[in-house]
């Protein structure tokens, strides 16, 4: 008989501790008030929400507990959540709560990860469309898959004593409750970290524009060599090149160079090149899709300066030839 009656108790405190959830784990030991039992039933009508100073305790940035980060809101505004509820009773009755007071499993409180301390909900069991209203004072609970953790009084009232969970349904109430503190830093934070990103992208937009630039004048510094190099009609080192059978009276000068275009008559392209060199252009076919430019020039000192806008259009190989 004795020992019948030892393991229903041991088989009463596993179930006890089964349905309750995870809590910090660094609370002081049960402290518990005499004559308490779990068939007393809760008194008083349900807390009246009001607006109170946030708690000094359990309202920090983030915290961890078994490894995990939580972040806790800076405003219970707005918050409401469906999920899963839990209880917890004599096990942790006269515990220290994260805000600061003993928890008392006869009053209707409870225990939420991230809303700030302390803050009234209103907590209605979509299984049976039970509510009642309870204060937030608590942290936890510290399970998967679990939103809120009720205290002994307000499971009763859900009639969730029995199963331990039910499906919830969490809605804030007003007056809602604020941290400015933590609101002001996380605010200050963010304006760093913004002004971190825009001085990383402005630097980043300058390499890039400075890279343009050097490739620009890297590209045409090639063609601008090849034009200049090439002779004129003044140089006494190399004689400019002269066409065949065309050599005019006036000895004109011609910048000519070659561009591939595809599907671009040779009037079109003429038309083109003389609006963007903003002089006169001819263009004559050689093969395929290659044309031959030919722009005039005042003098040899120009060559250079036409030169380098040829390259700019994409017309290679420039050199100076007199007619």
């Amino acid at each position: 008989m004795a020992k019948s009656w030892s393991q229903a108790l041991l088989l009463t405190s596993l179930a006890g501790a089964l349905a309750g959830c995870g809590t910090i784990p660094d609370r002081p030991a049960n402290i518990r008030s005499a004559g308490t039992s779990l068939n007393i039933a809760p008194s008083g009508d349900e807390p009246i929400p009001r607006a109170e100073p946030p708690s000094r305790g359990g309202n920090a940035d983030t915290y961890v507990v078994f490894g995990r980060r939580y972040r806790v809101r800076e405003t219970s505004e707005g918050y409401r959540e469906e999920g899963t509820a839990s209880w917890y009773g004599e096990d942790f009755h006269g515990r220290k709560t994260s805000s600061g007071p003993l928890y008392d499993m006869y009053e209707l409180t409870a225990a939420h990860k991230s809303l700030p301390l302390p803050t009234y909900v209103r907590v209605t069991n979509l299984e049976n469309g039970r509510s009642t209203v309870v204060k937030v004072t608590d942290r936890g609970p510290f399970v998967s898959g679990r939103i809120i953790d009720l205290s002994y009084a307000a499971a009763l009232r859900l009639d969730m004593l029995e199963r331990g969970t039910a499906l919830v349904e969490v809605a804030a109430l007003e007056p809602y409750q604020h941290l400015p503190e933590l609101a002001a830093r996380r605010a200050a934070e963010r304006e760093l970290l913004a002004a971190v990103a825009a001085r990383n992208a402005q630097r980043s937009a300058e390499r890039v524009a400075l890279a343009a630039r050097t490739e620009s004048r890297t590209k045409p510094a090639a063609t601008v060599r090849l034009a200049s190099a090439a002779p004129t009609a003044k140089s006494k080192s190399a004689p400019v090149e002269r066409r065949a059978g065309s050599a005019g009276k006036n000895g004109a000068l011609y910048l000519v160079g070659t561009v591939s275009e595809r599907g671009s008559p040779p009037q079109q392209l003429q038309n083109r090149l003389a609006s963007q060199l903003r002089r006169s252009v001819r263009v004559e076919s050689t093969t395929g899709s290659r044309y031959q430019i030919r722009v005039p020039l005042r003098d040899s000192s120009e060559a250079r300066q036409v030169a380098v806008r040829l390259a700019g259009l994409g017309i290679s190989h420039s050199r100076v030839v007199a007619d």
